[in-house]
């Protein structure tokens, strides 16, 4: 097997190459030998024209690197070389990193530069130097010009950047494309692209024109170069074919991007061609990446016909070392079905591990052999890249004036050499013919499974390897993809292939190596399937066209524009292929531990379930607040997150209040510290968007149920909220020491009823007044309060007798419900295996994150008893934020769906979910889902595309904030100076993400309400503003008729709160006027309209004739439909459109009541047009006209909002509460308790106003009700004449003013 010790840190080798001598050529000597420790780097001495230099492959690093010299006098660094990017950055002597240490004991041992030595170093961008890679690797400095040694070739006044803060021991040597460079500068006057090495060679008389070949010989060779100028016809077999390289959409050359075409396995037993749904293939030919990156469906073709399989552990495929010695080839085919073939061998394909010692296959058929890495890689998304596995094979000519690649299979340790320099700047590629019918290039073969002829082949003539770890195996039933395990003496990291994630500054870009810096090219000029080449947008950036590498001066404007486009989408290639599992992998320990005890969850419940006082104690037992205060407390007080006075006031819930706490739980008889950020939602359903956005942006909730009424109206709603955003939930059944307690009927109800899988890990022991704790069903344990407000928990292996057969009926009924939804869980009943409390607590936890259970807890919160159990389950079986997955719209793949990660080093992206005005001006709401938001720190809106800074962070504490100075990715914070809607999606402006928001109803009450004052006028608009921008269900227009102002909301108390909160808070006493409903209007059946417009007003005229006929919509009742069945042109196309808009507009005020029109069908089939009179505005008033005048033929009607309405009261009220009902509405069910009965009526909402005061008279005021939009129906005769008559009546009034 080949040795698997690689060159040696600062001891690389150079050696002579003999070259033959040729005008306008610079050549770099590319050489890897095993070093010898008395060898240093040197630079070759300069031969006649030619100019060579000595390029190391290192694999370790994954590169190869060269000696340059630079400064005046000249200082010796070696830097890896990059075909892919254009930059030249050096690590400065002072950095941290070059400084040896016991942890650091090499340094920069390729070498640092030392600016105070060289007396022609020049700042030219200082601070401006900032690289940041998405392995979480950077570099820092100034931007600087100095002299440039390259194989005895100067170059006087070459810009690179200086590495001061840096954790990369080396630099690079970019020498791609111009466009694929930083800025320097950020003034209009110094901003510009400037010459990189090639472009500097041709300004300054070296080369002839911005070419180079590149020949890197095999893995094990000593030899190889990079000729600057020409090509060197003795290091390539065959005929040296030149392909075409593809632009972006904006016709810009950014990257070496040619057209992959086939992909065929090779093997003594056969050959097979192996398809992709992606062919044909954009990949990048790119030296400075060392794998070879392929569609993930033909590299799993690869790995499957080579025998490598996919290793979790290492995140890469292996293959058995031994497998170097196989006879099987890979050949990729170019431009078309006539281009070039390149075969790539094993031995090429096959690559030892580059640190650590040797692992080995553990179990499987590979047991006892040899780990290596395979060479081919999947990759996530377009262009793909072929590194150095498959470049070693290719002898590669890159034209950058011509913008073509000439191509032909290497000449291994070929000894002779016959350099042709191109002749003149923009001179064909010497030697090379043109590849044939390369517009073929767009066929896409069909993707079928290979036979796998070839498989057997290539394992079949792999030789057994010998010594350490050479055990043998057969090959012929090596199973690739079959699960390997691993012997490791100590954990081994795979090469770190470094990706420019941006460049810090926005205004700057880099090229990147491994293939963020190519995802500017996404979009190229062959589209796969279409008929001929065509360009595909990339992003909305436009760039000023330009003379290529001419060394003429570039606009600003199409520099800044192309940097600001490759760094969006390098950021964006990066994060796709940032896989949850990749990300895990990397994640530190530190970082791990912090994201698996975080919790952000919520509490939702029916009104008056007791949320907020399970919220009290929750704070009080974490030690958040010091003592206990009532919801409708005698102190007068009120509890902590009833932080509003109407709140206190009138005990419920107003707004959602957000808090953190630290919970410490016992694990393992250790103290494990849990953080919980906590929302309490309201309960009523006036303000249930307050429970949707909380419900967006949370990872799990505690549904709260009363022991005596169970599952009741507004849990349904919550219930059906957490489904809608996909939230576990567990439920605790509070209020256990009430009278008619039953949580056993509650956990039936949560079965039968939310149709959810529900079973209790708990029974009372006593009830109603007696209750004294809970039996812990998994550990089989009593647990009781004790103590000063229940602080201390009495936990005893002693259940009381009469509960223990109580207990193990129960007990069982958990296991078996488990069983229904958790697989391990039911092999274990099947087996009659009894599950530990372990494996009971694994299942519970694994059901609830996958939605598909709910564990239920019960106590009393307001006794101060059994809360503690439940904020263990939080931490036992709700998800932390790496459990849930969370995902954002990519905007620039059609919002194609992606998955955000809760990695700090990733880039941020956060959600805005809710605004709020203080004191200190608005405060803004945020989850983090990625990366970590600092102070200080600049974001950028996706919806707004605005920049905005970060001035101060807080987490609240209900009206309370503690200022912090960095959040965390899984967090839930508020941020003071931002400028935003609900809803908004923040960015660091590299992702071009943005997240659903959350549902919001439609209103279903309205009022009309003005300040009693005029001079309040300020004042009034001032609130109106804010409240629309906090409650998306609180809307405000102006009646363009009466011009009245009109507020619309959820409810009466929706909208009665609002009116309260501007007489308390803005000091304005307003007038509201009656409620208006939101009615609708629609029609019953089909009618035909003639309608002719005929206007004569001195000018042109008017003239527009519309037939057809309306009906209502059968597809969907909610909706309006218009369509054109006009034949023979009797009404153009152009006044077909003003048609549909003029239906649209007469379906937004209906005839009969000016409300909007739903279930409308139109269908216009003839017409006619004068040749000056006609207009799309008389096609647009004609159509409204025939609608409004054929509505009243087609049955039009009046529909009125009908709310799903649930009153519980004491049983004895119940006779009252029915002759209420009969007046308003339709009795759909109704429910008798021991105590008080629920009765559930669909009412119409207008016959409800005032409501509330009748409820109270009939009950004593005991009752209490619910509403929610169910559904429209048809307004009773009597009640439509009523509505049109006053319309009616309103309008003529209007017009007789």
């Amino acid at each position: 097997m080949r040795g698997s010790t690689a060159v040696a840190v600062g001891s690389l080798l150079a050696g002579a190459v003999e070259a033959q001598a040729a005008n306008g050529v610079v050549q770099w000597g590319i050489q890897k030998r095993q070093p010898e420790s008395s060898q240093q780097p040197n630079r070759l001495r300069k031969r006649a024209s030619t100019y060579e230099e000595v390029i190391t492959n290192d694999q370790v690093r994954g590169g190869y690197f060269a000696t340059c010299v630079l400064g005046t006098p000249g200082q010796n660094l070696t830097l890896q070389l990059d075909t892919g990017s254009s930059d030249i950055w050096v690590p400065e002597s002072t950095a941290q990193i070059c400084k040896t240490s016991t942890q650091n004991s090499n340094g920069c041992s390729l070498g640092s530069f030392t600016p105070d030595k060289s007396s022609t170093f020049t700042v030219v961008g200082q601070g401006e130097f900032d690289i940041s890679y998405v392995d979480g690797s950077s570099s820092k400095g100034d931007y600087f010009t100095d002299v440039f040694e390259i194989g005895g070739a100067t170059l006087q006044n070459m810009t690179m950047g200086l590495g001061i803060t840096t954790d990369i021991p080396y630099g690079l040597v970019g020498v791609g494309y111009a466009l694929n460079e930083a800025i320097v500068g950020t003034t209009q006057s110094a901003a510009s692209t400037y010459p990189n090495l090639p472009v500097n060679m041709v300004n300054e008389g070296l080369i002839n024109t911005v070419a180079y070949s590149l020949w890197l010989n095999d893995l094990d060779a000593s030899t190889g170069n990079i000729l600057f100028g020409g090509i060197d016809t003795e290091k390539y077999v065959g005929d040296l074919t030149k392909i075409e390289i593809y632009p972006t959409s904006q016709n810009l050359y950014t990257s070496f991007l040619v057209a992959m075409t086939s992909l065929l396995a090779n093997s003594p037993s056969g050959n097979d061609t192996l398809t992709s749904r992606q062919f044909p293939i954009p990949v990048v030919l790119d030296s400075g990446t060392t794998l070879t990156y392929l569609p993930t469906d033909l590299a799993m073709q690869a790995w499957k016909e080579a025998g490598a399989v996919y290793s979790t552990d290492f995140g890469a495929a292996v293959i058995p070392c031994n497998m170097q010695n196989s006879k099987g080839f890979f050949s990729f085919g170019f431009a078309g079905p006539n281009g070039p073939l390149i075969n790539v061998t094993m031995d090429e394909l096959v690559l030892d591990l580059p640190s650590g010692p040797t692992p080995t296959f553990s179990s499987g058929v590979y047991k006892g052999l040899d780990v290596c890495e395979f060479g081919i890689q999947n990759f996530s998304s377009a262009p793909y890249l072929l590194g150095d596995t498959f470049l070693r094979s290719a002898y590669v000519v890159y034209d950058l004036i011509n913008n073509e690649i000439g191509i032909a299979a290497t000449d291994f340790n070929s000894t002779k050499t016959n350099i042709v320099a191109f002749p003149s700047s923009s001179a064909q590629i010497p030697s090379a013919t043109v590849a044939p019918n390369q517009a073929q290039v767009t066929v896409r073969p069909s993707a079928t499974t290979p036979a796998y002829a070839a498989s057997a082949g290539f394992t079949d003539s792999a030789a057994t390897s010998s010594g350490s770890g050479s055990g043998s195996s057969s090959s012929k039933n090596a199973a690739p993809g079959m699960p390997q395990a691993f012997d490791m003496a100590q954990v081994v990291k795979m090469r770190v292939y470094r990706a420019v994630a941006a460049l810090n500054n926005s205004s700057r870009t880099l090229g990147a190596r491994h293939g963020a810096r190519y995802s500017s090219l996404g979009a190229c000029r062959f589209a796969a399937g279409s008929a001929s080449p065509s360009p595909i947008r990339i992003g909305a950036t436009q760039f000023e066209t330009r003379r290529h590498f001419s060394g003429s001066s570039i606009s600003r404007a199409a520099a800044v524009g192309a940097a600001e486009a490759a760094l969006k989408q390098a950021k964006e290639l990066a994060a796709a292929n940032m896989t949850p599992e990749a990300v895990a992998a990397r994640m530190s320990p530190e970082e791990h531990k912090r994201l698996s005890r975080v919790r952000n969850i919520g509490i939702a419940a029916h009104i008056d379930s007791g949320k907020t006082t399970v919220t009290e104690r929750i704070l009080f037992y974490t030690g958040r607040v010091k003592a206990i205060h009532e919801v409708r407390g005698r102190d007068g007080v009120g509890a902590k997150m009833d932080s509003m006075e109407l709140e206190r006031e009138r005990g419920i819930t107003i707004q959602s209040a957000a808090t953190f706490a630290d919970w410490t739980k016992k694990e393992n008889g250790e103290d494990v510290q849990y953080h919980i950020n906590l929302i309490d939602t309201p309960g009523h359903i006036d303000f249930t968007i307050e429970v949707e956005r909380a419900m967006r942006v949370l990872d799990g909730a505690v549904m709260v149920l009363c022991a005596v009424s169970g599952v009741q109206s507004q849990t349904i709603t919550v219930d059906r909220q957490m489904k809608r955003y996909n939230v576990p939930r567990i439920s605790f059944v509070n209020k256990m020491d009430r009278m008619g307690a039953n949580p056993f009927k509650a956990v039936e109800q949560i079965n039968s009823k939310l149709k959810i899988p529900a079973a209790a890990i708990q029974i009372p022991i006593g009830s109603e007044k007696e209750f004294e704790g809970v039996v812990d069903l998994i550990e089989m344990k009593a647990i009781r309060n004790d103590g000063q407000r229940g602080v201390n928990l009495k936990i005893s292996k002693e259940i009381p007798p009469d509960l223990k057969e109580l207990a193990e009926q129960k007990r069982q009924e958990l296991i078996e419900k488990l069983a229904d939804v958790d697989d391990e869980m039911a092999e274990m009943f099947l087996d009659e295996i009894t599950p530990t409390p372990e494996q009971i607590k694994a299942a519970i936890r694994r059901a609830t994150i996958g939605l598909k259970f709910t564990p239920v807890l019960m106590g009393s919160a307001l006794a101060d008893k059994s809360v503690q159990p439940m904020l263990d389950a939080v931490c036992d079986y709700l998800p932390n934020p790496a459990n849930v997955p969370n995902t954002a719209l990519d905007r620039s793949r059609g919002e194609q769906s992606v998955q955000l990660i809760p990695y700090n080093s990733l880039p941020f992206v956060g959600l805005a979910f809710k605004l709020e005005e203080n004191p200190y001006g608005q405060v803004t709401y945020m989850r983090v889902y990625q990366g970590s938001l600092k102070k200080g720190t600049y974001l950028f809106n996706s919806r707004t595309d605005k920049k905005v800074r970060i001035p101060r962070i807080v987490r609240m504490h209900s009206n309370e904030m503690e200022d912090v100075n960095e959040i965390g990715a899984g967090e839930i914070c508020a941020v003071f100076g931002v400028e935003c809607a609900s809803g908004d999606t923040f960015t660091d402006g590299g992702l071009p993400y943005s997240m659903s928001s959350m549902y919001v109803p439609d209103a279903v009450m309205s009022l009309s309400i003005k300040p009693k004052r005029s001079s309040d006028a300020d004042a009034f608009s001032k609130a109106m503003n804010r409240f629309m921008r906090e409650d998306p269900t609180f809307r405000l227009h102006v009646d363009g008729e009466s011009e009245e102002t009109i507020i619309s909301g959820m409810g009466e108390l929706h909208l009665e709160i609002y009116v309260e909160r501007l007489r308390r808070e803005y000091k304005v006493d307003c007038e509201t006027g009656q409620p208006r409903v939101a009615y609708r209007e629609t029609i019953t059946h089909k009618a035909p309209f003639d309608y002719l417009l005929k206007r004569q007003s001195g000018g042109p005229g008017d003239f527009a004739r519309v037939m057809g006929w309306i009906e209502p919509n059968e597809e969907n009742a909610e909706d309006n439909k218009f369509e054109t069945q006009v034949v023979g042109g009797t009404i153009p196309d152009k006044f077909l459109a003003a048609c549909g808009k003029g239906f649209q507009e007469a379906c937004e005020k209906g005839p009969l009541l000016g409300h909007r029109v739903i279930g409308a069908s139109m269908v216009v089939n003839d017409g006619a047009t004068h040749v000056t009179d006609s207009s799309d505005y008389a096609f647009n008033l004609a159509t409204q006209m025939a609608f409004r005048k054929a509505f009243k033929d087609a049955g039009g009607q009046v529909l009125e909002p009908l709310m799903k309405t649930t009153i519980t009261a004491p049983a004895e009220f119940q006779g009252n509460i029915l002759m209420l009902m009969n007046k308003r509405g339709t009795i759909v069910d109704t429910e008798v308790g021991a105590d008080e009965f629920t009765m559930v009526a669909d009412c119409s909402l207008n016959a409800m106003f005032g409501f509330s005061t009748h409820l109270r008279a009939a009950t004593q005021g005991k009752g209490e009700f619910s509403m929610e939009f169910s559904h429209y129906a048809p307004a009773p005769p009597h009640l439509q004449k009523e509505l049109v008559a006053k319309y009616e009546k309103e309008l003529e009034a209007k017009r007789t003013k």
